[in-house]
């Protein structure tokens, strides 16, 4: 299930997906400015890099919500039962 946090983020990768799209199209249009490699690679990085920082912040977000100690709890009562 997603929270409202979590589809901003996925809005935000969307969004980041649909600005590497529109501006390599931009760039393969004309051919006197045509993109060139090192472009393409910079964008690329640049995309990727913004992504994994949304994933990062949603996974630490995760795990930030796990109920450890509850964990811990129902694990140490599942061995105890199990012996």
């Amino acid at each position: 299930m997603l929270d409202a946090k979590n589809v901003y983020r996925l809005s935000e990768i969307e969004r980041k997906i649909n600005e590497f799209k529109e501006r390599f199209e931009a760039k393969t249009k004309d051919a006197d400015d045509f993109i060139t490699i090192s472009e393409i690679e910079a964008l690329w990085s640049e995309l990727q890099q913004q992504t994994n920082n949304i994933y990062s912040d949603m996974l630490m977000d995760m795990m930030s919500n796990v109920d450890e100690a509850g964990l811990i709890h129902k694990k140490k009562e599942n061995t105890g039962k199990k012996k």
